[in-house]
C-alpha cells in the first residue's frame, strides 16, 4: 500500500488499470491520424492534453486508496470528459450535449461526495482499508444509505436507466476516439467504483439491495437496446448499446448481491465473474466499434448510415474491423462477447435451480429471459448498423467519394479487433484467474464452476479458426483464375442499381418500430411531392417525460430567483453569511 500518495494495488485496482491501459494504447494510435481531421479548426495540442489528464485521472480514481483522492480525480475525470465532449464548440448541438452531461456527471460527484462523508462519519476515517475493516459493523440503515448514495452517484456516470440521458447526447458529440475512451473505460470506471461500495465495503448488503440492482440493470439493457436499434445515427445507436451492456454487466451484479444473502457464494463468485470479464469484453469491441465509427466518419464526413452504404469495397480493412466488432457484441463464438455472455446466462441459470424462495426464482427467471432477448435485440441492431453502413451500394455521393484511411488509425483498429479474438479463444483461461480473485474476495471455500478442460476448449478453437482460414484462402485461390459472372439483383421490376431500391436503416428496423414504437416514441411523417419522403424521428421518454419537465420548473424558478437580484453588495453578503449558516447547520446535524 501506497499511504502517503493515496494510491493501492489491490487485484480489484490492478485488474480495472489493466482495461484502461489496454484500451488506451490502441486508441492513442488511432489518435495520431484521426486528429488530422481537427488541424483546421480546433487544437490538437489541446486535444492531446485532455486526453492523457482524462487516462490519468482515470487510473487515478482506480487506483485511490482513500476518498479524498478517489474524489479529487473523480472529479479531474468528469471536468476533463466535459471539455473533450464539447471540443468541437463550433457545433452549437455539442455544446448542449457537453452542458447535459456536464449537468449529470457533476450530480454524480455530489452523491459520491456525500457517500464518502457518510462513511467517514460511520468510521471516522476516509482510508479505503479502515473503512473496509469498520464496515463490519455497520447497520441496516447505515447500509441503506452508503448503497443508494452509492447507486446514483455511481449509476448516473454509467448510465444506468433513468440516469443514462447523457449517453445517447454525449457519444454522437464527442470525438470518435474520445467516445471510445468514454464508452470503453469511462464507464468501466464507474463499475469498479460500485463493486468496491457493494462487495467490498458493505460485503452483506440486504437482499432488496440486489434485487434493485439485478432489475434496475434488466430494465437498463432492454430499454436501452430497444432505443438502440430504431437510431440511424451510428454512434448513437453505440451510446444505447453501451447503455444495454453496462445493463447486462449490473444485472449480473445484481444476481450476486442477491446470492450472497442466501449464502451461495459459489454461484454469487460466478456471477460476479461473469460481470468482470464482461467489463473486459465491452471495453474491447465497443472501443473497437467506436474507432470504426470514427473512421467511416473520417472517410465520408457523415454518421447517418442512411447516407452509407457499399463501403466495404472501399474501406475493406476498416470494413473486417468491424465486422469482427459486430460479431463480437453479436455474442458470436469464438469472439469475446459469446464467452462473458454464455457466463452471465449460465450465472442465472444455475441460480434458478439453486435459489429456494419462489418469488426469487420468479425474478431471476424473469430477469434471465429479458436478458437474453436483450442479447437477440442487440445482434439485430448491429446487423443493421454493419448491413446498411458497409454493404449494398453507396446510398449518396458522401459514400461514393471516400478518403483514405491514415495507416495509424488502421493499427489502431487492427490491435482491438485482434484482441476481441484473443480474449475469446483464451477465455477459459481469463475466467479461471477471474475467479480465482472473486472467489478470495467472496471469502469461498471452493473454486467457482468454470468452464472444465480449458486447455481442450482452446485448442479446439484454434483448429477451427485454422481450418476455416484455409478453407477461405482455398477458396481465394481456386476462384481466381475464373470467371464469375455478375448480374443484377431481381427488383420486382425496378432499377436494381439505384441506391433507393437496398433497404434502409429505417426500413430495416421498421418492424421493431412498430413493436416498441410507444416506448421510443416512434414517429412518422409521409409527405408527396415529386417523390414520396418519409421522415422518422424517435426520443428518450424518460428525457420527455422526466428531465424536460424538470428543466421546465428549473426554468421557472431561476426566473423567480432573479428577482431577488437588486445589485446591493450588502444584499449579496447577507444571503453568502445565511447560506454558511444554513451549510454549518446541516453539517452539524449530519456529521
Amino acid at each position: 500500500m501506497l499511504s502517503l500518495f493515496g494510491f493501492q494495488n489491490d487485484w480489484l485496482s490492478i485488474y480495472f488499470v489493466l482495461i484502461v491501459i489496454l484500451i488506451f494504447i490502441p486508441v492513442a494510435i488511432y489518435t495520431k491520424g484521426y486528429i488530422l481531421e481537427y488541424k483546421k479548426h480546433y487544437s490538437i495540442k489541446y486535444m492531446l492534453f485532455l486526453i492523457i489528464l482524462f487516462v490519468t485521472s482515470m487510473i487515478g480514481v482506480v487506483l485511490a486508496n482513500n476518498g479524498i483522492t478517489f474524489i479529487v480525480f473523480w472529479e479531474i475525470m468528469s471536468s476533463s470528459s466535459f471539455f473533450l465532449v464539447i471540443y468541437e464548440y463550433l457545433h452549437k448541438e455539442n455544446l448542449k450535449s457537453g452542458i447535459f452531461y456536464f449537468i449529470m456527471t457533476h450530480i454524480s460527484g455530489l452523491f459520491l461526495m456525500a457517500m464518502f462523508a457518510f462513511l467517514f462519519k460511520y468510521t471516522g476515517s476516509f482510508d479505503f482499508q479502515e473503512i473496509a475493516r469498520l464496515s463490519m459493523n455497520f447497520s441496516p440503515e447505515q447500509k441503506n444509505i452508503v448503497f443508494v448514495l452509492a447507486l446514483f452517484g455511481f449509476g448516473a456516470k454509467m448510465g444506468i436507466v433513468p440516469l443514462h440521458a447523457w449517453l445517447p447526447k454525449a457519444h454522437p458529440a464527442a470525438p470518435s476516439n474520445v467516445s471510445a475512451l468514454m464508452s470503453g473505460v469511462m464507464l468501466k470506471v464507474a463499475i469498479y467504483g460500485f463493486i468496491r461500495i457493494s462487495f467490498v465495503f458493505l460485503i452483506n448488503t440486504p437482499l432488496y439491495c440486489g434485487v434493485v440492482v439485478l432489475i434496475i440493470g434488466t430494465i437498463t439493457a432492454i430499454f436501452s437496446i430497444i432505443n438502440g436499434l430504431l437510431q440511424n445515427n451510428i454512434k448513437k445507436l453505440l451510446a444505447y448499446s453501451s447503455a444495454e451492456n453496462i445493463g447486462l454487466i449490473f444485472a449480473s451484479l445484481g444476481l450476486s448481491m442477491i446470492l450472497i444473502n442466501y449464502n451461495l457464494k459459489l454461484l454469487a463468485a460466478l456471477a460476479l465473474t461473469a460481470a468482470l470479464l464482461h467489463s473486459l469484453n465491452h471495453a474491447i469491441f465497443k472501443s473497437l466499434l467506436f474507432l470504426n465509427a470514427g473512421s467511416v466518419l473520417y472517410a465520408t464526413g457523415t454518421k447517418n448510415m442512411d447516407e452509407l452504404g457499399g463501403l466495404n469495397k472501399k474501406m475493406q480493412f476498416t470494413a473486417i474491423c468491424t465486422f469482427i466488432g459486430t460479431c463480437s457484441i453479436s455474442a458470436v463464438p469464438p469472439f469475446n462477447g459469446f464467452a462473458s455472455e454464455v457466463l452471465i446466462l449460465r450465472s442465472f441459470i444455475e441460480s434458478i435451480t439453486m435459489v429456494h424462495n419462489v418469488w426469487i426464482i420468479i425474478l431471476i427467471f424473469s430477469c434471465g429471459i429479458l436478458v437474453a432477448l436483450t442479447s437477440g435485440a442487440a445482434f439485430y441492431a448491429t446487423v443493421k448498423s454493419f448491413g446498411i453502413t458497409f454493404l449494398g451500394k453507396p446510398r449518396t455521393e458522401k459514400a461514393e467519394n471516400v478518403k483514405p484511411i491514415p495507416l495509424s488509425m488502421n493499427i489502431g483498429q487492427g490491435i482491438l479487433a485482434l484482441l476481441s479474438i484473443v480474449t475469446g479463444v483464451f477465455s477459459p483461461f481469463i475466467i479461471k484467474k477471474l475467479s480465482y480473485y472473486t472467489n478470495n474476495l467472496l471469502n469461498t471455500s471452493e473454486n467457482p464452476p468454470s468452464f472444465k478442460n480449458e486447455t481442450e476448449i482452446i485448442v479446439f478453437t484454434l483448429i477451427l479458426i485454422i481450418i476455416t482460414f484455409i478453407l477461405y484462402m482455398l477458396n481465394k485461390l481456386n476462384s481466381r483464375n475464373k470467371n464469375t459472372e455478375i448480374n443484377d439483383t431481381w427488383a420486382c421490376g425496378y432499377h436494381s442499381d439505384q441506391p433507393y431500391i437496398q433497404y434502409s436503416g429505417s426500413g430495416f428496423s421498421q418492424p421493431a418500430a412498430k413493436v416498441f414504437g410507444p416506448l421510443t416514441n416512434y414517429r412518422k411523417k409521409v409527405s408527396y411531392k415529386e417523390t414520396i419522403y418519409i421522415s422518422e424521428k424517435t426520443s428518450d421518454i424518460i428525457e420527455d417525460h422526466l428531465y424536460k419537465p424538470i428543466l421546465k420548473v428549473v426554468d421557472f424558478l431561476t426566473t423567480k430567483i432573479l428577482t431577488i437580484h437588486y445589485g446591493k453588495i450588502q444584499l449579496y453578503l447577507s444571503y453568502i453569511f445565511i447560506s454558511l449558516i444554513f451549510a454549518l447547520i446541516l453539517v452539524l446535524k449530519f456529521l
